[in-house]
């Protein structure tokens, strides 16, 4: 007995046990947690989608038991046709929007282009909309929109310089869309319109001297440059409804010149204002005089009726009876005499003095003021 003991304290190495105590759990026991809406509706989500895989088919069912149960073959087939019948039917109908043709690509392989509207086409097939409505290539100096492109520098056949601002106004052949998108694509304004229309106008500025091409040859130069630009657009697929050029800007240099010969021109054209002008009152002045002249003839000799035509009407003239009786003293005096009448009548005349001779000179007030001037002859 004894030794029992004595072996039993040696196993436990010569220290105490440890009290037996505290609470015991059963591991099967589930500890409570208090309630939560958000634990609440996550749970309630995930049961939901769960069930919604195991309708389609696309997750197995659990059993009661907690194991898996048959996958439903017949549903999953179902919502892959619905799948793919969707993905047919959305690569096959088309809607095409007015003022636009649009180019079908099945599978790499473009078709002809199809016109606004409603279309179904084979599946798996895309469709590249492109506007045929008048579209406009702006060239100028002053930036209006995002599509003004900087304004032409030109050259002329006199080397002056110049910026040309002016805007092609062009639409797409919607016949030709198919071969625009093949050979171009859809960015043909700055592939093919844009330098089309800047060479064109480069080129035709060339032919004419800089200033006849800003100035009286401007309607010849925007019809070259329309047709330039029309043949080398209208061959790939495009219509071109107008080319306006709308200002030619000269180099300072150019200015100056052409303001120099404007001021020539102008001076010019006033003096063969003032000759004709001058030939006129020439004209006047010797008709007056050759009346004059007539009329010292009558005056003197007398004067006789010849019956005349002029535009187309019977006239009555006075000729004189003598040819060339030159001025009498008798006709000095009436003349003079008329033209003192004259004076004395013309307004702000007060006083005549007619001289007679060297110990006469009579002083006449033709005014109402009273006052007498008296001058002597020397």
């Amino acid at each position: 007995m004894g030794g029992g003991d004595d072996t039993g304290a040696g196993d436990s190495g010569g220290k105490p046990e440890a009290p037996i105590g505290g609470v015991v759990r059963d591991p099967r026991e589930q500890v409570k947690e208090p309630p939560s809406v958000t634990r609440y509706w996550r749970r309630r989500s995930a049961e939901g989608i769960r069930s919604f895989l195991v309708a389609l088919g696309l997750k197995r069912p659990r059993l009661p038991d907690g194991t898996l149960g048959p996958r439903s073959w017949k549903r999953l087939s179902a919502l892959i046709g619905t799948i793919v019948l969707v993905i047919l039917i959305w690569t096959s109908v088309h809607i095409v929007p007015p003022g636009n043709v649009a180019v079908p690509v099945t599978l790499g392989h473009s078709s002809e282009q199809i016109s606004s509207g409603f279309h179904i086409t084979l599946p798996f097939t895309t469709t590249y909309s492109m506007s045929t409505r008048v579209q406009n290539y702006t060239m100028s100096s002053v930036k209006s929109d995002s599509n003004t492109d900087d304004s032409v520098q030109v050259l002329g056949a006199d080397g002056g310089a110049a910026s040309v601002n002016a805007t092609v106004l062009y639409r797409l052949d919607p016949k030709r869309a198919t071969d625009v998108y093949r050979q171009i694509g859809t960015s043909y304004t700055k592939a093919v319109v844009r330098p089309s229309a800047r060479t064109c106008i480069r080129d035709q500025f060339t032919h004419y001297n800089l200033v006849d091409a800003a100035t009286t040859a401007w309607g010849k130069v925007q019809t070259d440059v329309t047709d330039c630009i029309k043949a080398k657009l209208e061959p790939r697929g495009f219509i071109v409804q107008d080319f306006q050029m709308r200002e030619v800007t000269l180099s300072p240099d150019v200015q100056t010149s052409v303001n120099k010969k404007v001021a020539a021109q102008q001076l010019e054209e006033q003096q063969k204002f003032d000759k004709a002008t001058a030939e006129q009152q020439a004209d006047i002045a010797r008709i007056q005089a050759l009346g004059a002249a007539e009329a010292s003839a009558i005056a003197q000799c007398g004067g006789k009726l010849v019956a005349g035509t002029t535009g187309g009407q019977a006239t009555l003239t006075v000729v004189p009876n003598c040819a060339n009786p030159g001025l009498s003293n008798a006709y000095l005096e009436f003349t003079y005499i008329q033209a003192l009448k004259q004076l004395t009548s013309s307004p702000g005349t007060n006083t005549v003095v007619l001289p007679f001779d060297k110990n006469l000179t009579p002083v006449i007030n033709v005014g109402g003021s009273g006052s007498t001037s008296t001058t002597s002859g020397g």
